[in-house]
Formats: structure tokens, sequence, C-alpha cells
């Protein structure tokens, strides 16, 4: 009795010390000659100790240690993984003859037509690498454009074989060149850089053209001569309409008569070869390119001579110059870095009755390298600020910051432009502000709220405020960010060893700077400098209780691998505090996935799951009442 006894309690202990059974990861499926590599999940990807196996290799063998099957012949084997700390783990594992080579059709094949295509395998998915040729369900392959295709007839995970088609379009036939009239009797040479065509007119009693492409004035009227070119799948055209006269065309003048003092505006004209004049050069001026200079008040005839059949003739327009009435300036950019793409210029106005600051006016211009003018007109006797902004889609922490006249990155210290109407403030300029931007381990982190909050604390968000990092030590702006949909803001990146402000800006709203923020290497992150936004007495004004800095010796904790990837430890060796929560940020502030450990042992570790993370760097946070830690991490 004493026997059974010590036999069926040594079999529980077996029982209780078997590791408990995981699950198979990877591809599990693979062709005829091809490999697919298996995990067991517990080890996240990497091999851990165990063996692997196959239960029919005559269908697909395994690396006993690396997990990779290599498919035989067609059919279905049981791989087992036998591990020794996660169990024994089984996946049917099914391996898929490559399809027969895929036969039929004729290519080259016209745009237009189609081709059938087959395989002696059957079950396939047929599908095609571009739209220069599609394939239905039945293999029927239909030209579309000119170029080539790979076909591919699919079976199975994806075993396939392939073949490569050739559709063939209309020739293809470049643009003609020669001019756009003839003088009666008088010839023109035409061409076309496609080489093999024949040319013909619409009208031979209007004009006459030769195998070379020389056409010949015949009578006074318009033609339309065409360059043919013929292939194995049709016959490309391209056209152009030739004026036969006995006068000369002068075409007609467009573009903006009007133009204040000071300014310029472009005329047109769609005859090549003429000449540009003004009457009154002393009213406004006039160049080669057609570029009118506005000098003084009053009106001047501009005139364009073109030389033709019947000799010289003039087409004409009236410029009228008016008094300018304008702000103008130039947008620079002198950081040594030239800016390329949209610039967004506002013109502001002090409102008396609102006691507030208003864009009254703004435009686009476009910037390509170090500077770019802008102007506004017709605005009355008052005081205005100018303000610009590379307007993106995307907002960089550093480079060209939006700055007010003369080079202020703040409102309230803007140049103020007392403008008299009927007047030109010239010069106006704008030299935009620079972030220049920092490398270093440090952080700093918050957000900007408004008002309260159905009863809460934590008030409303303030979605896209601007906010600036500024080196307390020299005053320069560093980086620039904007709040997010939660009002959270954050700037990484930062040197430690060093001294921070951080500054929301907004106009009309007086700024209380963050109070002074160091960061050092054992205190490298902040992560609540918040604000709270005033609205009635316009301020915005830095919430100072309950900051939260790195402090890395808390509970003795520990986050890894780092980087990582598919998921980090946190460990403790100094515990018995209870419950923390664990939350993982991203560069915005957003908490992007949250978790508990419970840490009432001295030590342990808890694994947190970020496989369904973006790469990138990541804030992880561990607090409680008695805990505080933040640490970066980066995500692979």
């Amino acid at each position: 009795m004493k026997k059974i006894l010590t036999l069926a309690i040594t079999c529980c202990v077996m029982m209780l010390a078997k590791p408990s059974s995981a699950a198979i990861y990877g591809t599990l499926g693979a062709c005829v000659g091809s490999t697919s590599l298996l995990f067991d999940s517990s080890t996240t990807g990497i091999m851990g100790p165990g063996t692997w196996s196959s239960s029919n290799i005559a269908v697909a063998t395994v690396g006993a240690s690396t997990g990779i099957v290599t498919g035989v012949s067609a059919g279905t084997a049981i791989i087992t993984f036998v591990g020794t700390t996660s169990g024994t783990s089984t996946a049917v594992f099914t391996v898929t003859p490559v399809p027969a080579s895929i036969t039929g059709g004729s290519t080259p094949f016209c745009t237009g037509t189609t081709i059938t295509l087959s395989s002696a395998t059957s079950g396939g998915a047929w599908s095609s690498s571009s739209a220069v040729a599609s394939v239905s369900p039945a293999g029927v392959i239909s030209g579309s454009g000119s170029g080539t295709a790979t076909i591919y007839y699919t079976v199975g995970v994806g075993c396939s074989a392939s073949t490569t088609v050739t559709v063939i379009g209309t020739p293809a036939v470049d643009s003609l060149t020669g001019p756009a009239s003839v003088c009666i009797g008088g010839t023109a040479t035409y061409a076309c850089i496609t080489a093999g065509g024949t040319w013909s007119t619409s009208s031979a009693g209007i004009a006459t053209i030769s195998a070379a492409g020389v056409l010949t004035g015949v009578s006074g009227g318009t033609v339309v001569i065409s360059y043919s070119v013929s292939g194995a799948c049709g016959t490309g055209v391209r056209t152009m309409a030739v004026t036969v006269t006995g006068s000369t065309i002068t075409g007609t003048i467009t573009g903006t008569t009007t133009v204040a003092t000071g300014f310029t505006t472009t005329l047109y004209n769609s005859v090549s070869g003429g000449t540009w004049s003004s009457s009154n050069p002393s009213v406004a001026t006039i160049n080669t390119s057609g570029l009118v200079s506005g000098v003084a008040v009053g009106t001047t005839v501009i005139s364009y001579a073109v030389s033709g059949c019947s000799g010289v003739a003039y087409a004409t327009t009236i410029v009228t110059v008016t008094a300018a009435n304008c702000i103008s300036g130039n947008v620079l950019f002198s950081a040594g870095t030239a800016y390329y793409g949209p610039v967004r210029v506002w013109l502001i106005k002090y409102n008396p009755s609102t006691l507030m600051l208003t864009a009254v006016d703004s435009a686009y211009v476009y910037a390509s390298g170090t500077s770019v003018a802008y102007s506004f007109c017709g605005m009355g006797t008052d005081s205005f600020r100018v303000k610009a902004a590379c307007d993106s889609t995307s907002t960089p922490t550093m480079g060209y910051l939006p700055t007010y006249h003369t080079s202020s990155a703040f409102w309230n210290t803007a140049t103020v432009i007392n403008h008299l109407s009927g007047t030109h403030d010239i010069n106006k300029n704008i030299t935009m502000a620079y972030g220049a931007g920092t490398t270093g381990p440090g952080f700093i982190g918050g957000s900007v709220t408004a008002g309260a909050n159905k009863g809460t604390a934590e008030g409303d968000p303030v979605v896209n405020q601007l906010v600036y990092c500024i080196n307390d030590a020299t005053g320069a702006i560093l980086q620039q960010t904007y709040t997010n949909s939660l009002g959270q803001y954050s700037f990484s990146n930062l040197p430690t060893g060093a001294t921070y402000k951080v500054y929301p800006e907004l106009m009309n709203f007086t700024t209380t700077p963050y109070p002074t923020i160091s960061l050092t290497a054992s205190s490298s992150s902040v992560t609540a400098a918040s604000f709270r936004k005033n609205t009635l007495p316009k301020t915005i004004t830095p919430i100072t209780s309950g900051i939260a800095e790195v402090n890395a010796n808390t509970a003795g904790i520990s986050v890894y691998p780092n980087p990582a990837k598919g998921a980090i430890n946190v460990s403790w060796n100094n515990g018995n505090v209870g419950t923390a929560v664990i939350t993982v940020s991203d560069v915005t502030g957003r908490i992007v996935l949250s978790t508990t450990a419970d840490m009432n042992n001295a030590n342990g570790t808890t694994k947190v799951d970020v496989s369904t993370l973006n790469t990138g760097i990541y804030l992880i946070s561990v607090k409680n009442n008695d805990v505080n830690y933040n640490t970066k991490v980066s995500i692979q």
C-alpha cells in the first residue's frame, strides 16, 4: 500500500510540473521545394529550447532545432514542437504542388483584343501585374494600352506559375513643330520626331504639303495638316491647324491692364516673335517678356509689333497706372536653409470694438529659395501687423517658425505698420525665425486645457495650439509643435544638463511661460508641464502642481529590451508597492496602450505586448502613489 501511495504522489508531481501547451506560429504551408519558418509563440519568434518533428517526412521535413519546414510532395503533415519550457504544440502543415506551366495565347497582341491562357493544374486563380493586361477568372487576357505584364496562376499558399505578355497599342505620335501661319505663296517646314510617318492636308486648295513636311500656302483659310504613322495594331495620327493668309497676324494682347505705381503686371500675346513697347515710359515701362512696371499715375498705350505677310502690324492695349495703396515686402529665409513651397501671409488689424487683433486678409505665395514677395493693397488708414508661416501638411518640430514683421515669433513684440491710405509701405520684410532643433535624451510633455470639463479637474483640450520650447539661457526657440486632439504636446531629443521654458503662443493671449525646467542625466523627462487657457482674461498660465519627472531608482524598475520588438519586459527589485499602471505613449503624448502590474512582491517582471504598435519612439510610464518611473523605448 505504501508503494502505491508513493507512485501516486510522484505522478501527481510530474503532472503539475508539465509545461503548459502553446501554439505554433508562422505560415502553415509551402510549395513543393519551398520552405516556411515556424516558431513557438512563447519564444516570440526566437527559437527557444525544444525539438521540431514532422509526422510525414515524405510530405514535409522540418529542422529539429530551426523550425524550417521544407515541402517535399503534395499533402499534409503534422508538425510538432516539444519545448522544455513551453510544452508540446502541433499544427497541420499543407504542401501544395507548383502548378503546371501556363500555355495558350499568342503574344504580342493588340490593344482591344483578347487572348486565352490556361494551366493543366486546376483550382488556381489568375492575376496580372499591370493594368496593361487584365485577366478574368477564366484566364482571358484583355489588352489595354501598350507595354508588358506578368500573368500569374496561383494555387494554394502562393504557389504560382507565370508568363509575360506584350500588348501593342496604336503607334504613339509626338507633337508637330512648325509655324501656326503661312503667307499665301510662302512655305514653311513642319516636323515630328516620330519617324516613319506620312504628311497630308485637309484641303489642297488652301495648302499643300510634301513628303518632307514642306507646306506651301495656296489661298487664304485654315487647313489641318496630319502626320500619320502606321503599325501592326493601327495608325497613330497627330494634327495641327495652320492659317494661310495674305496679311500679318498680330494676335491679341491679354493680361491685367491696371497696375499700381511700384508694382508690375505681365501682358501676353499668342503670336510669338513680336516686340513690346510703351507710348509713355514715364507712366509705365515694358520689357521684352511683357512685364509692365508702373512708374507714375496715368495711362499709356502698350503695343506689340509683329512682322508678317503684309509687313509690320500692331496689337495694342491701354494700361492704367494707379496710385499705390499697399503694404508690401519679402518673406526672407535667411537661416542658411532655403525653403521651397507655399507660404501663407496674413494682414492683421486691431479691432477697437472687440479690442482684438484679427486677420482681415491672407494670401498664398510660393517660395523657391531664400525669399518670396508679398503685398496687400486697398486698405484704409490704420495700423497693421503682417505674419508669415510655411504652409505644410506636416508639423515639423524644427525649421522655420510662424513669424511676424520684422522678425518676431511672438505677436506682442511684432513691429506695427502705421499705414496711410493712398501711400505705399514698401520693404515691410518678414525675416523668418528658425528653430535649430536639438539632439539628446531629454523629453518635455504636457497639455493645454481650457474651462471646466463637466466638473472634472482636467478641462477641455485646446487643439492645434502652437507651443515653443525655448532655451532658458539664450532665449532661442529650439523646437515648435502643435497640440493634438487631446490637447497634448511633447518635445523629444532635448539635451540634458540644460534648462528650458515652454511657451504656448496665441494671438491676443498673454502667456506666462512654464517655470524653468532643468533636465539632467538622472531626471531627463518632464511629462506634465501643462497650461490653462483662460478665455475671459485672455491669458495662458502654467499648471505647476503634479509635475511628473523621471526617477529611475523608484522601486528598482527597469524596462528591456531596448530597442524592442513584439514585447517589452517591466521588472522591479524593490517592490511591495501595490498595483501600478503601465502606459505607453507616442511622441505626441497620446496614450496608445495601458495595462497594470501587481508589484506587491519584492521583485518580479511583467510582459507588455507591443506587437500592434508602429515602429518609432515611445514613452513608457509606470505609476501609482509610490512609483513614478518614465523612460523612452524604441520599438522596431
